[in-house]
């Protein structure tokens, strides 16, 4: 009897919250818009209370300026990949190996590289034309993050109102928890990679590469997507110089790349250690078996993680 009160008590709690889940899969543009506005509800905030800008104006005036950022940011990275592709095309036209094997890997790679930027620019014209051909969907998404923006900067959990009293309260700390989590993990990966930026600045101007802002943006910017790294950039460019006669320039790209990675590693064990109350070692080992255990996916999985053991720290079981 106990056991049938208890079952439809969690019903009556999480089943609300499971079936608006669910709907937020079959909205996407609306969940989305709500997500970000729930965000970046404190930009609102702070432009209302201390700016004393009008609510609706600090709303309107907080979308342009995230949209404005996110613009800026993709286009300035889709122009120097543009602008890097002709460099690659022609470094690798005037490389020439007498291997076989190798002949026919760098025409292969050659051909890649040059289909690779067609498809950029074909893509780029494509995603245009496919923006355009959906924008309505883009202005009911402008919409609903202005709304969002507005009801969140006045009540972050607006969007909660629809639930039972006690589904609703489960769901707050839901997003309380998730949110503490996902903004200690933004503010960490932006000091990661303005971090990363500054050390390939440094190196490739030191180094004699033309635009250096340019390529470490570039690189910093592929470091901090999950799956990829500052490896997929330097580890080719040193290979190239390498056979190209420039080992001078390909180990000291090698060694910019061990120092990136390990003053990486170390600053981003300690400033986990600093959030989550951990010894810097426990962070790293945490990390190491995330990677081990669960492969790549094992990058986006340790901030969870190093979270459930700061948890499991503060019980009373462990804090002995």
């Amino acid at each position: 009897m106990k056991t049938g009160h208890q079952f439809k008590k969690g019903a009556r709690t999480y089943g609300p919250i499971i079936a608006g889940a669910a709907l937020c899969f079959f909205l996407p543009q609306l969940s989305l818009a709500i997500l970000a506005g729930y965000i970046a509800s404190p930009a609102v905030f702070f432009m209302k209370h201390r700016l004393r800008i009008p609510l609706p104006a600090a709303a309107l005036l907080a979308e342009l300026l995230i949209l404005a950022s996110a613009v800026f940011v993709l286009l300035f990275a889709l122009q120097q990949i543009i602008l890097a592709l002709p460099a690659i095309r022609a470094a690798l036209s005037v490389m020439h190996f007498d291997h076989p094997l190798a002949s026919e890997w760098l025409t292969y790679a050659e051909t890649a590289v040059s289909a690779a930027g067609d498809r950029l620019i074909d893509s780029s014209a494509g995603m245009l034309q496919a923006a355009f051909g959906q924008v309505f969907s883009f202005i009911l998404f402008l919409l609903a993050f202005y709304f969002a923006l507005y009801e969140s900067a006045r009540d972050r959990f607006w969007f909660l109102a629809a639930l039972p009293a006690d589904a609703r309260e489960k769901a707050k700390g839901m997003f309380r928890e998730g949110g503490n989590l996902f903004g200690t993990f933004l503010f960490v990966e932006l000091r990661l990679i303005f971090l990363t930026f500054a050390i390939l600045s440094i190196g490739l101007a030191v180094l004699g590469f033309g635009s250096p802002v340019g390529r470490a943006f570039l690189i910093a910017l592929a470091d901090s997507l999950p799956f990829l790294g500052i490896g997929i950039f330097l580890i080719p460019m040193a290979v190239y110089y390498l056979l190209s006669g420039y080992p001078l320039l390909g180990v000291a790209l090698i060694v910019l790349y061990i120092f990136v990675m390990l003053t990486r590693q170390i600053a981003e064990s300690r400033m986990w250690a600093a959030t989550f109350q951990l010894r810097p070692s426990q962070t790293f080992f945490i990390t190491a078996a995330s990677i081990l255990l669960f492969g790549l996916a094992g990058i986006v999985l340790s901030p969870i993680l190093l979270f459930m053991a700061a948890r499991v720290k503060k019980m009373p079981s462990f804090s002995g």
